[in-house]
């Protein structure tokens, strides 16, 4: 698909570095997810391509037109740009029913009154306030809230649609229901789509690719799977998904870790070597039986238990200073000798150069 979205080298600082350089494209039809800790610089990028910031340096630019080049002396006015965004803080008026909220955009933008109100509607029906016409912001729940502003900000046909942490004011129960809502909507409307968020959840399951960031650069753009199991950074391991980050050296039967226990062969995704292993907390089940002759197990001891509702989590210490996250089929008491079985061909090895967790 051809880039609509282009970011070539953006740099945007306040005393300080927070964009160093960041490049990403986004297609015609695409949502990617911009996808990070606190401070990363995800919301500075993202308020750099609605406008709302200029950057200090690169080239921004949609579709052919060049939005932000300060070398050039190019900075395209917000209003020009023809994007919409919608906040985590819902930022409805207050004055304004439901239906003149979302109206809103197209009045300013003169379309007839005929046609406002059927895009209105239409705007409404896709996030389920059809119903809620006449109603004031103040009468309305948090998730009803913010289903408005996303009525809002796709009713006027948007050419990329900005969502920066749209859901994280909400509960957790209101904001899965929302996830899966917007990920068929965005799904549904094939529209260009940069969503920020911190939670992993939301950018795997809405985004077409995830943009991991890290200190004001991106660390890996890829598919969501992709990026969940085939990491390129230590950095990208850790935070995507759960994961024990281990040094480990190369030996003939697989790679040997801190405590001396090898990792054999059949549970490596590639040929062993010497590097940082990943062990993704979902690939390792801690079981107190013995293990068989042919399975690859870590002996360890309970160091502590938690129970998620649906499974048990452990963490186990291994010795050698190392300690790993993993799935128990029950509960098991602090101190408990378990052997840790690892799932076959799950176990990849990130090179040495790339093991600073950050």
């Amino acid at each position: 698909m051809p880039a609509a979205l282009s970011c070539e080298s953006i740099h945007k600082a306040f005393g300080q570095p927070v964009l160093r350089g960041v490049s990403i494209e986004v297609a015609r039809g695409e949502c990617v997810a911009l996808l990070g800790p606190s401070g990363c610089g995800k919301s500075t990028l993202l308020n750099v391509v609605a406008g709302l910031l200029g950057a200090d340096a690169g080239v921004l630019g949609f579709e052919g037109q060049v939005l932000d080049d300060p070398a050039a002396g190019v900075r395209v006015p917000i209003r020009n740009r023809r994007f919409s965004i919608v906040f985590q803080d819902f930022s409805l008026w207050p004055h304004l029913s439901v239906a003149e909220n979302v109206a809103f955009g197209l009045r300013m933008a003169g379309v007839s009154s005929g046609e406002r109100e059927r895009q209105v509607r239409e705007s409404l029906r896709r996030v389920r306030m059809e119903g809620f016409l006449e109603r004031m912001p103040a009468a309305l729940s948090g998730g009803q809230q913010q289903r408005v502003a996303i009525a809002r900000a796709i009713a006027v046909e948007p050419r990329l649609l900005l969502l920066d942490e749209p859901l994280s004011a909400l509960d957790a129960t209101l904001r899965e229901e929302l996830r899966e809502e917007l990920a068929g909507l965005v799904r549904d409307l094939s529209m260009t789509t940069i969503l920020v968020t911190h939670d992993q959840s939301e950018a795997l399951s809405i985004a077409d690719r995830v943009a991991v960031m890290h200190a004001g650069r991106i660390e890996q753009v890829d598919a969501p799977q992709t990026l969940y199991h085939a990491p390129e950074s230590a950095f990208t391991a850790s935070f995507v998904g759960s994961a024990s980050l281990l040094a480990v050296e190369a030996v003939e039967m697989g790679v040997r870790m801190p405590c001396g226990a090898t990792i054999g062969r059949a549970a490596l995704d590639g040929e062993p070597r010497a590097g940082i292993a990943v062990l993704r907390r979902e690939c390792l089940v801690a079981d107190p039986s013995p293990p068989g002759p042919s399975e690859t197990t870590i002996a360890g001891r309970v160091r502590r238990h938690l129970f998620m509702g649906d499974r048990h989590e452990v963490r186990v210490e291994t010795g050698g200073g190392s300690e790993l996250r993993a799935i128990a089929s029950a509960a098991l008491a602090i101190d408990t000798p378990v052997w840790i079985r690892v799932r076959p061909g799950s176990v990849r090895i990130l090179p040495p150069q790339r093991g600073d967790a950050g």
